[in-house]
């Protein structure tokens, strides 16, 4: 029997029951609506740099930190890797892979929710299908997605007695280095796994201790093997101890903080939870009401491990101290485990009501459609930034020739989404210009200026494309800057203005 077996109590009521049922009937309808209208979806945001990159990887066979500069970790470009080998780049596969990798981990979620009911299991997978797509086009496939995931499998595994125990705690410890490999935060993961482990059994611990950290370091292991034997230790190892520094003094605010600042910025935004702080309501009435009924059950070990886990994974996004909203992902998602428990009226018994209309009421003020099926649902166009993605592509696709380079100097504002739809070669090491206008005078950033401009005259693209709106993610801040004097000069020699708009301007070499 699984550690997080069932616990008996008295049959649901009739009629709570079917409410119950009810709801989840309404909302999984409302989630498969926007599933179907999200197959239309393009990509957004992070999407784009993410699979250009993949898409330099496959086609062109360059590599990251040696052949192109980024800053992201060695999983994120091999999820993406393969993502893009399985969709062939097309958007409309993309939306596939993502959709069947949320079905993957609502049908997982039910799993891991089993022990504390049918009910509240069904409706933490469906809660999280739906705010996960309110995120729209910009929340898919981001890394807290990809990495919850691994640690969604973990805790599944660590309760899973079908399986042998060295084996469930190896491969649990691999979903957590996976998430490592992915963003090195999702380590708190493996603390959190030991210290539920030492306090609900501690003879569990002793035979699992070993087999969990060698599942850990295996994803971990075979990324440093593979940094090593394909020459890229020595770029990713720069990028680490020099640039990972100074993006850490980015808030969420693209602003520049460091010190008190930085400490006050968090101190400011970790009370906001990232607007799901009403989720508390619910999640709170839930566990108070069958926090000591659970006691003397098993199933107590599976609510304190998703108790403790919404706990850590809530202190997930002061790490970076910039508090995106896909950096509250996991944090929501445990806390909506939690809420969903106030559906199940064995659990609560005579607190059920109040803990049903507490559920009610949030999820009827805080779960909404996304702005882009709205947009969708009123027949309005939904390209992506305007149409400005679209334009740039045809532009590339009509004019570019064999041989021919682009340079973007461009980050998320769709020119390399353009150069992907065009499968336009890039020019340089450099996939974007975000790292030239930080910390200016900082030794390290004046070294990347000098490789860039080093690497444009050596190799001159045919077309440069630089966005100029105000929707750039600019950074701001001390010794930051909007100007790149000796790049301009160089513009201004060798290319003209072929297309010129509000927003972007597209060189032409001489």
């Amino acid at each position: 029997m699984s550690p997080f077996a069932a616990f008996p109590f008295a049959k649901h009521s009739s009629w709570a029951r079917w409410l119950s049922w009810g709801l989840i009937a309404v909302l999984t309808c409302w989630l498969l609506g926007e599933m179907v209208l999200s197959m239309r979806w393009r990509m957004a945001h992070d999407q784009a740099p993410l699979f250009y990159e993949a898409y330099l990887m496959r086609a062109l066979g360059r590599m990251p930190y040696r052949d192109f500069f980024d800053f992201q970790m060695p999983g994120t470009y091999l999820f993406y890797y393969l993502l893009g080998r399985a969709s062939n780049f097309n958007e409309f596969r993309i939306r596939l892979i993502d959709l069947g990798l949320l079905l993957g981990l609502m049908a997982m979620t039910v799993r891991l929710m089993r022990p504390l009911g049918m009910q509240s299991a069904f409706l933490a997978a469906i809660l999280f299908g739906l705010k996960y797509l309110q995120g729209g086009p910009s929340m898919a496939l981001q890394r807290e997605y990809l990495l919850l995931l691994g640690i969604v499998v973990a805790l599944w595994l660590v309760g899973e007695e079908r399986l042998p125990v060295r084996w469930r705690m190896f491969l649990a410890g691999m979903g957590v280095g996976v998430a490592v490999t992915i963003k090195p935060q999702a380590g708190i993961a493996l603390p959190l796994l030991l210290a539920w482990l030492r306090f609900s059994d501690p003879l569990l611990l002793r035979r699992a201790l070993l087999p969990l950290l060698g599942g850990v370091s295996l994803p971990i292991g075979g990324m440093l093997i593979g940094l090593l034997a394909g020459g890229l230790w020595s770029p990713f190892w720069e990028i680490v101890r020099h640039y990972w520094p100074l993006y850490a003094q980015i808030n969420g605010e693209m602003e520049v903080v460091s010190g008190r600042e930085r400490w006050l910025f968090i101190l400011q935004q970790f009370p906001r939870l990232g607007g799901h702080g009403l989720w508390l309501l619910p999640a709170m009435l839930a566990l108070g009401f069958c926090w000591r009924r659970l006691r003397s059950s098993t199933a107590f070990r599976l609510l304190t491990l998703l108790l403790i886990s919404g706990i850590a994974w809530g202190f997930y996004p002061s790490f970076s101290g910039q508090f995106f909203d896909y950096h509250w992902l996991p944090f929501l998602y445990f806390l909506l485990l939690l809420a969903s428990l106030a559906m199940e009226e064995r659990l609560l018994q005579r607190g059920w009501l109040i803990g049903m209309f507490s559920l009610l009421l949030v999820i009827a003020w805080n779960v909404r459609p996304p702005t882009v099926v709205l947009r969708q649902l009123q027949g309005k166009p939904i390209a992506p930034l305007g149409g400005r993605v679209d334009t740039l592509a045809a532009f590339l696709e009509n004019r570019l020739r064999a041989g021919d380079t682009v340079q973007p100097l461009d980050w998320t504002g769709g020119t390399l989404q353009a150069m992907l739809m065009s499968r336009a070669t890039l020019a340089t090491p450099f996939v974007f210009d975000f790292y030239f206008y930080h910390h200016v005078s900082h030794p390290y950033i004046q070294e990347l200026r000098r490789r860039f401009m080093a690497s444009m005259e050596a190799h001159p693209p045919r077309f440069v494309i630089a966005i100029i709106s105000e929707d750039k993610p600019w950074v701001s801040g001390p010794d930051t800057s909007r100007e790149f004097p000796e790049l301009q000069a160089f513009l201004e020699k060798n290319y003209l203005v072929r297309m010129q708009r509000k927003d972007y301007v597209i060189y032409e070499h001489r």
